[in-house]
């Protein structure tokens, strides 16, 4: 491996890791590229459900025990290590940060739990510059419908007569297929060193009769409902086995007829939009892709998550995939209709393993490539005679003088008699035409995959934390066939170098 390889290239800050109650940690990133170190706007937020004031409590829990004699100074532990810091105090210096460093603010989908931080930070720190919110076009357009139009909060962005401290961003799902190539297809550049590309996915589904933003209501075509009644319904072992089909039944009959109407004109369900991110560095192309709240394609009425799966599995194959953030809100023991959109254990595994199935496809369509790519050097060995000094231009080769050799997978090739090989070494080595060593253990298809679980919901009940209790469901459904990866349960603070 190399020292590129090596090298961690993006960091991930969680300043908030819960899905509630607890007003104090709800979701809420930091993610920068390592190479910009610290430039100003080389940060950026992915959701703020809590902002500022989680970053004055890292920065506060890492200040040096005696206040610095010299200004600026250096952080030297925690998240914020190597940050230079031009304030005494940790609020003035989480303002610098917020007003200096953070230049965008990604927005997986315009639940408070995951904007209240960012609305209420925006009015009280303006700086030099509009603050970008990038998300979805539905996104944008809840935040100015029903967030920023002068009735829950002053309209801060430069639309519509506002103060201009904020500007939308409409970011195209799926990527812009007229920017960037190779690696880099399809992403937005969202700040120096950081490109972005956008999915949508599903968050439950609205059982009211009446038109609203969502997946079935939005412009986009690519992803539209499907009736949920053409779907088996799906249950797990904890569920009661008349408890779902009913459920369904009954969302399905509310939300297309209305109640006791069965004449009822037909409406088509709506699903709730929310999105996942591909983050990229510019410089080695390095990813962490963080999931907002989702639901599972098994069970819900606009199954979308295998169009990530798509996407994630060639760069997971590759190794520059090193992460991917992703919600497991309740414990299995949250029946499937209390779910709300959300995922438990036992469905984070069905789709690791939906993806698993994508990544073991990549590595055969890599090592096709792979050995199309040897395939064509042996073919051209056999016609490549290396240079004798002896011998000059013009001079006539004895046959007796040539002799025949084979390699391992029974290629003929002609050589001088000679101890070197036929072949250039740089151009064919015996090491790439050896068939591969069967001995060793198969290769696990999410190995060295970093599963960070988000947005857990805490119970608020004596006993042990809830996220203890999913991260050890989820080993033991892993156990069954082992995907390889590793499950960390995320903390306010912890901080990953990817």
């Amino acid at each position: 491996m190399g020292d590129d390889e090596m090298k961690p290239a993006l960091q991930v800050i969680v300043l908030g890791s819960g899905g509630g109650p607890q007003e104090s940690n709800t979701t809420a990133f930091l993610v920068r590229s390592v190479e910009q170190d610290w430039r100003r706007g080389s940060v950026i937020a992915v959701d703020a459900g809590v902002h500022l004031s989680s970053i004055t409590r890292l920065i506060e829990a890492a200040m040096p025990s005696e206040p610095p004699s010299e200004l600026p100074f250096t952080l030297t532990s925690g998240p914020f290590a190597g940050l230079p810091l031009p304030f005494a105090t940790a609020s003035a210096n989480a303002a610098h940060v917020t007003r200096s460093l953070v230049d965008t603010y990604l927005i997986t989908h315009p639940h408070l739990d995951h904007i209240s931080g960012f609305v209420v930070n925006t009015a009280g720190l303006p700086g030099t510059r509009a603050k970008k919110v990038a998300a979805l076009p539905s996104t944008i357009q809840a935040l100015k419908t029903h967030i920023f139009n002068n009735v829950i909060w002053p309209n801060l962005s430069d639309e519509n007569n506002g103060a201009g401290l904020l500007t939308y961003l409409r970011l195209v799902e799926g990527g812009s297929p007229a920017l960037g190539d190779g690696e880099g297809r399809g992403y937005s550049e969202i700040c120096d060193g950081l490109l972005v590309k956008i999915y949508s996915v599903s968050h439950g589904h609205c059982i009211e009769r009446h038109s609203h933003r969502g997946s079935a209501s939005s412009a986009s075509t690519r992803f539209g409902s499907h009736d949920g009644s053409s779907q088996t319904p799906r249950r797990d072992v904890f569920n009661h086995p008349s408890q779902a089909p009913l459920r369904t039944s009954s969302l399905l009959s509310q939300a297309t007829f209305g109640p006791g109407s069965p004449h009822a004109e037909p409406e088509r369900i709506c699903v709730y939009d929310s999105s996942a991110y591909f983050i990229q560095d510019q410089g080695n192309h390095r990813e962490v892709l963080i999931f907002g709240d989702v639901e599972p394609d098994s069970i819900s009425l606009s199954p979308r998550n295998s169009q990530i799966w798509q996407e994630a599995a060639p760069k997971i194959a590759s190794g520059n995939l090193r992460a991917i953030f992703i919600e497991c809100s309740y414990d299995d023991s949250q029946c499937n209709d209390r779910l709300f959109g959300h995922l438990k254990p036992i469905f984070v595994i069905e789709e690791l393993r939906s993806l698993a199935a994508e990544v073991e496809v990549a590595h055969r369509m890599r090592a096709m490539k792979k050995r199309k790519r040897i395939g064509s050097l042996v073919e051209e060995a056999p016609r490549r005679i290396p240079s004798n000094p002896s011998l000059a231009p013009d001079d006539p080769v004895s046959p007796k003088s040539m002799k025949t050799s084979m390699l391992s997978d029974g290629v003929l090739t002609a050589g001088l008699d000679t101890p070197r090989l036929s072949t250039p070494t740089a151009e064919l080595s015996l090491r790439e035409v050896e068939r591969p060593s069967y001995t060793s253990e198969p290769r696990k298809p999410l190995q060295g995959l970093k599963i960070v679980i988000i947005h857990v919901k805490d119970k608020l009940t004596d006993g042990p934390p809830v996220g203890e209790t999913i991260l050890q469901e989820l080993l033991d459904h892993d156990k069954e066939s082992p995907l390889g990866c590793e499950f960390i349960i995320s903390k306010p603070g912890q901080s990953f170098y990817l």
